[in-house]
Protein backbone atom coordinates (compact mmCIF):
# COMPACT_ATOMS: atom_id res chain seq x y z
CA UNK A 1 0.00 0.00 0.00
CA UNK A 2 1.48 3.48 -0.78
CA UNK A 3 0.24 6.57 0.61
CA UNK A 4 1.01 9.08 -0.82
CA UNK A 5 0.50 13.20 -0.77
CA UNK A 6 0.28 14.32 -3.86
CA UNK A 7 -1.46 17.85 -4.54
CA UNK A 8 -4.47 17.62 -6.41
CA UNK A 9 -4.83 20.80 -8.19
CA UNK A 10 -8.13 22.23 -7.69
CA UNK A 11 -7.55 24.49 -10.71
CA UNK A 12 -8.83 26.65 -12.68
CA UNK A 13 -11.43 29.15 -12.49
CA UNK A 14 -9.75 30.34 -15.34
CA UNK A 15 -9.77 26.54 -16.78
CA UNK A 16 -13.47 26.64 -17.80
CA UNK A 17 -16.56 27.03 -16.13
CA UNK A 18 -17.77 23.60 -15.31
CA UNK A 19 -20.37 22.88 -12.32
CA UNK A 20 -19.48 22.75 -7.78
CA UNK A 21 -21.84 21.62 -5.33
CA UNK A 22 -22.90 25.44 -5.07
CA UNK A 23 -23.47 25.92 -1.21
CA UNK A 24 -26.97 27.75 -2.15
CA UNK A 25 -26.19 31.05 -0.36
CA UNK A 26 -28.03 33.47 2.75
CA UNK A 27 -29.41 35.44 -0.62
CA UNK A 28 -29.17 35.85 -4.48
CA UNK A 29 -27.73 37.78 -6.33
CA UNK A 30 -29.05 41.14 -7.27
CA UNK A 31 -32.05 40.72 -8.99
CA UNK A 32 -32.38 37.12 -9.65
CA UNK A 33 -34.55 35.11 -6.69
CA UNK A 34 -33.97 31.97 -6.43
CA UNK A 35 -36.82 30.67 -4.60
CA UNK A 36 -39.35 32.23 -6.28
CA UNK A 37 -41.06 29.40 -7.98
CA UNK A 38 -39.50 29.90 -11.46
CA UNK A 39 -36.31 27.38 -12.83
CA UNK A 40 -32.95 29.39 -11.78
CA UNK A 41 -29.40 28.35 -12.42
CA UNK A 42 -25.88 29.12 -10.79
CA UNK A 43 -22.55 28.40 -12.43
CA UNK A 44 -19.16 28.23 -10.19
CA UNK A 45 -16.28 27.42 -11.59
CA UNK A 46 -13.46 27.17 -8.81
CA UNK A 47 -9.50 26.65 -7.65
CA UNK A 48 -8.57 24.10 -5.49
CA UNK A 49 -5.32 23.30 -4.33
CA UNK A 50 -6.02 20.23 -2.18
CA UNK A 51 -2.72 18.00 -0.75
CA UNK A 52 -3.51 14.15 -1.61
CA UNK A 53 -3.03 11.45 0.88
CA UNK A 54 -3.35 8.07 -0.99
CA UNK A 55 -2.82 4.90 0.61
CA UNK A 56 -2.43 2.07 -2.52
CA UNK A 57 -1.84 -1.82 -2.89
CA UNK A 58 2.02 -1.69 -3.94
CA UNK A 59 3.83 -4.95 -4.86
CA UNK A 60 7.64 -5.19 -4.97
CA UNK A 61 9.83 -6.57 -7.44
CA UNK A 62 10.80 -9.03 -4.89
CA UNK A 63 7.41 -10.35 -4.52
CA UNK A 64 4.44 -9.56 -1.77
CA UNK A 65 2.84 -6.25 -0.99
CA UNK A 66 4.72 -3.08 1.09
CA UNK A 67 2.62 0.07 2.81
CA UNK A 68 4.54 2.83 2.32
CA UNK A 69 4.33 6.49 2.85
CA UNK A 70 4.92 8.92 0.08
CA UNK A 71 5.04 12.60 0.03
CA UNK A 72 3.96 14.77 -3.03
CA UNK A 73 4.15 18.29 -2.48
CA UNK A 74 2.14 21.30 -4.68
CA UNK A 75 5.48 22.82 -5.46
CA UNK A 76 6.13 19.66 -7.89
CA UNK A 77 2.48 18.33 -8.84
CA UNK A 78 2.10 22.27 -9.96
CA UNK A 79 4.63 22.24 -12.57
CA UNK A 80 3.60 18.91 -13.84
CA UNK A 81 -0.13 19.13 -14.59
CA UNK A 82 -1.23 18.89 -17.48
CA UNK A 83 -4.97 19.64 -17.65
CA UNK A 84 -7.51 20.64 -14.71
CA UNK A 85 -11.35 21.08 -14.81
CA UNK A 86 -13.29 22.20 -11.90
CA UNK A 87 -16.85 23.52 -11.05
CA UNK A 88 -20.66 23.19 -10.36
CA UNK A 89 -24.07 23.40 -11.90
CA UNK A 90 -26.64 23.78 -10.42
CA UNK A 91 -30.11 24.12 -11.64
CA UNK A 92 -33.13 25.13 -8.52
CA UNK A 93 -37.11 25.70 -8.62
CA UNK A 94 -38.39 26.50 -5.45
CA UNK A 95 -37.12 24.36 -2.85
CA UNK A 96 -35.81 21.63 -4.98
CA UNK A 97 -32.82 21.75 -6.89
CA UNK A 98 -30.33 19.58 -8.78
CA UNK A 99 -26.63 20.13 -8.53
CA UNK A 100 -23.42 18.83 -10.49
CA UNK A 101 -20.08 18.85 -9.02
CA UNK A 102 -16.83 17.95 -11.63
CA UNK A 103 -13.22 17.50 -10.93
CA UNK A 104 -10.83 16.32 -13.42
CA UNK A 105 -6.78 16.55 -12.68
CA UNK A 106 -4.12 14.76 -14.93
CA UNK A 107 -0.53 15.33 -13.49
CA UNK A 108 2.71 14.01 -15.18
CA UNK A 109 5.79 12.65 -13.58
CA UNK A 110 5.11 14.52 -9.92
CA UNK A 111 8.02 13.90 -8.23
CA UNK A 112 7.50 12.35 -4.24
CA UNK A 113 9.50 11.34 -1.22
CA UNK A 114 9.05 7.75 0.17
CA UNK A 115 8.51 8.75 4.24
CA UNK A 116 8.27 4.91 5.70
CA UNK A 117 7.95 1.49 4.79
CA UNK A 118 5.91 -1.11 6.92
CA UNK A 119 5.86 -4.94 5.59
CA UNK A 120 4.74 -7.82 7.38
CA UNK A 121 7.37 -7.40 9.80
CA UNK A 122 6.20 -3.74 11.16
CA UNK A 123 8.12 -0.73 9.47
CA UNK A 124 11.37 -1.11 7.66
CA UNK A 125 14.90 1.00 7.31
CA UNK A 126 14.76 3.16 4.55
CA UNK A 127 17.83 4.32 2.74
CA UNK A 128 18.53 8.33 2.56
CA UNK A 129 17.91 8.78 -0.73
CA UNK A 130 14.34 7.43 -1.67
CA UNK A 131 12.49 8.96 -4.87
CA UNK A 132 8.77 8.27 -5.85
CA UNK A 133 7.19 9.38 -9.63
CA UNK A 134 3.66 9.42 -9.70
CA UNK A 135 1.41 9.63 -12.86
CA UNK A 136 -2.17 10.56 -11.97
CA UNK A 137 -5.60 11.10 -13.85
CA UNK A 138 -8.57 11.49 -11.47
CA UNK A 139 -11.96 12.15 -12.06
CA UNK A 140 -14.35 12.63 -9.53
CA UNK A 141 -18.45 12.88 -10.56
CA UNK A 142 -21.32 14.38 -8.15
CA UNK A 143 -24.55 14.25 -8.57
CA UNK A 144 -27.35 15.35 -6.05
CA UNK A 145 -30.77 16.50 -5.58
CA UNK A 146 -31.76 18.48 -2.57
CA UNK A 147 -34.66 19.96 -1.24
CA UNK A 148 -34.36 23.43 1.33
CA UNK A 149 -35.56 22.15 4.42
CA UNK A 150 -34.85 25.26 6.56
CA UNK A 151 -34.35 29.49 4.37
CA UNK A 152 -34.86 32.36 6.58
CA UNK A 153 -32.17 36.04 7.03
CA UNK A 154 -30.38 33.75 9.35
CA UNK A 155 -29.24 31.40 6.59
CA UNK A 156 -30.15 27.89 4.84
CA UNK A 157 -30.32 24.25 5.13
CA UNK A 158 -30.58 21.59 2.67
CA UNK A 159 -30.86 17.59 2.34
CA UNK A 160 -29.90 15.98 -0.30
CA UNK A 161 -28.72 12.44 -1.73
CA UNK A 162 -27.22 11.76 -4.68
CA UNK A 163 -24.23 9.19 -6.53
CA UNK A 164 -20.23 9.95 -6.77
CA UNK A 165 -18.08 8.73 -9.23
CA UNK A 166 -13.99 8.21 -8.21
CA UNK A 167 -11.99 7.12 -11.53
CA UNK A 168 -8.34 6.75 -10.72
CA UNK A 169 -5.50 5.89 -13.15
CA UNK A 170 -2.30 6.34 -11.18
CA UNK A 171 1.56 4.92 -12.77
CA UNK A 172 4.57 5.23 -9.65
CA UNK A 173 7.96 4.54 -10.38
CA UNK A 174 10.48 3.91 -7.53
CA UNK A 175 14.50 4.01 -7.25
CA UNK A 176 16.53 4.71 -4.59
CA UNK A 177 20.17 3.84 -3.57
CA UNK A 178 20.17 2.25 -0.49
CA UNK A 179 20.28 -1.84 1.06
CA UNK A 180 17.65 -4.19 -1.45
CA UNK A 181 14.61 -5.61 0.81
CA UNK A 182 12.94 -2.57 1.49
CA UNK A 183 11.17 -2.15 -1.70
CA UNK A 184 14.38 -3.11 -3.96
CA UNK A 185 16.32 -0.61 -6.15
CA UNK A 186 13.64 -0.10 -8.13
CA UNK A 187 10.26 -1.07 -9.19
CA UNK A 188 7.00 0.60 -10.48
CA UNK A 189 3.44 -0.17 -10.48
CA UNK A 190 0.18 0.88 -12.86
CA UNK A 191 -3.62 0.17 -12.25
CA UNK A 192 -7.05 1.65 -12.08
CA UNK A 193 -9.96 1.98 -10.17
CA UNK A 194 -13.91 2.86 -10.00
CA UNK A 195 -15.65 3.69 -7.10
CA UNK A 196 -19.33 4.32 -7.15
CA UNK A 197 -20.82 5.69 -3.58
CA UNK A 198 -24.44 6.65 -2.95
CA UNK A 199 -24.36 9.38 -0.53
CA UNK A 200 -26.32 11.70 1.76
CA UNK A 201 -25.46 15.42 3.55
CA UNK A 202 -26.35 19.21 4.57
CA UNK A 203 -25.56 22.03 3.01
CA UNK A 204 -25.95 25.59 2.91
CA UNK A 205 -25.21 28.84 4.45
CA UNK A 206 -24.86 30.81 7.87
CA UNK A 207 -25.19 34.80 7.39
CA UNK A 208 -23.09 37.43 8.78
CA UNK A 209 -24.64 40.54 10.52
CA UNK A 210 -27.43 42.69 9.23
CA UNK A 211 -25.86 43.45 5.54
CA UNK A 212 -26.56 39.51 4.21
CA UNK A 213 -23.17 40.28 2.33
CA UNK A 214 -21.23 37.96 4.43
CA UNK A 215 -21.77 34.68 4.54
CA UNK A 216 -20.60 30.97 5.71
CA UNK A 217 -20.93 28.21 3.12
CA UNK A 218 -21.14 24.99 4.48
CA UNK A 219 -21.24 21.46 3.22
CA UNK A 220 -21.24 17.67 4.48
CA UNK A 221 -21.92 14.63 3.09
CA UNK A 222 -20.92 10.68 3.91
CA UNK A 223 -21.25 7.82 1.66
CA UNK A 224 -20.78 4.04 1.04
CA UNK A 225 -20.12 1.57 -2.08
CA UNK A 226 -18.29 -0.62 -3.90
CA UNK A 227 -14.85 -2.21 -3.60
CA UNK A 228 -16.99 -2.14 1.01
CA UNK A 229 -15.55 1.65 1.12
CA UNK A 230 -17.34 4.43 2.81
CA UNK A 231 -16.58 8.05 1.70
CA UNK A 232 -17.14 11.60 3.65
CA UNK A 233 -16.68 15.15 1.78
CA UNK A 234 -16.83 18.13 4.15
CA UNK A 235 -16.33 21.68 3.81
CA UNK A 236 -16.87 25.49 4.99
CA UNK A 237 -15.26 28.78 4.41
CA UNK A 238 -16.45 32.85 3.86
CA UNK A 239 -18.47 34.03 1.23
CA UNK A 240 -18.64 37.57 -0.19
CA UNK A 241 -22.10 38.72 -2.01
CA UNK A 242 -21.48 41.21 -5.05
CA UNK A 243 -24.13 42.44 -7.31
CA UNK A 244 -22.74 39.74 -9.99
CA UNK A 245 -22.58 36.90 -7.54
CA UNK A 246 -20.49 35.32 -5.13
CA UNK A 247 -17.34 35.13 -4.24
CA UNK A 248 -16.40 32.29 -2.09
CA UNK A 249 -12.82 30.60 0.25
CA UNK A 250 -13.82 27.27 1.52
CA UNK A 251 -11.03 24.87 3.13
CA UNK A 252 -12.84 21.26 1.48
CA UNK A 253 -11.69 17.63 2.53
CA UNK A 254 -12.99 14.90 0.55
CA UNK A 255 -11.75 11.69 1.84
CA UNK A 256 -12.01 7.49 0.79
CA UNK A 257 -11.29 4.17 2.43
CA UNK A 258 -11.58 0.88 0.91
CA UNK A 259 -10.95 -2.37 1.65
CA UNK A 260 -9.85 -5.15 -0.09
CA UNK A 261 -7.47 -5.97 -2.53
CA UNK A 262 -7.56 -3.09 -4.95
CA UNK A 263 -5.18 -0.35 -5.65
CA UNK A 264 -6.67 2.27 -3.85
CA UNK A 265 -6.88 1.71 -0.01
CA UNK A 266 -7.46 5.00 1.48
CA UNK A 267 -7.05 8.24 0.00
CA UNK A 268 -7.92 12.40 1.25
CA UNK A 269 -7.69 15.55 -0.40
CA UNK A 270 -7.70 18.51 1.95
CA UNK A 271 -6.72 22.13 1.01
CA UNK A 272 -8.51 25.42 0.38
CA UNK A 273 -10.49 26.42 -2.66
CA UNK A 274 -11.64 29.83 -4.05
CA UNK A 275 -14.41 29.72 -6.58
CA UNK A 276 -16.64 32.46 -8.00
CA UNK A 277 -20.80 31.99 -8.28
CA UNK A 278 -22.92 33.42 -11.22
CA UNK A 279 -26.40 32.99 -11.02
CA UNK A 280 -29.32 33.59 -13.60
Amino acid sequence: MIQKKLVKAGLWAAISGASVLASGGVASAAGVDMYDGEWHYSLTPYAWFPNIYETLQFSTPLGGGKSVNVEVKPDSYLSDLKFALMGTFEARKGDWALAMDLVYNDFGDGEGKIKTVRGPGGNESLPIDVNVDVDLKSLIWEGIGSYTVARSSAGTLDVFGGVRYLGLKISTDLSFSGPDGVLGRSGGTSDRINVWDGIVGVRGAVGLGDGGDWFVPYYLDIGAGNYSNWTWQGWAGIGYRFDWGDLVLVYRNLSYSTTGDEVLEDMRMAGPALGATFRW
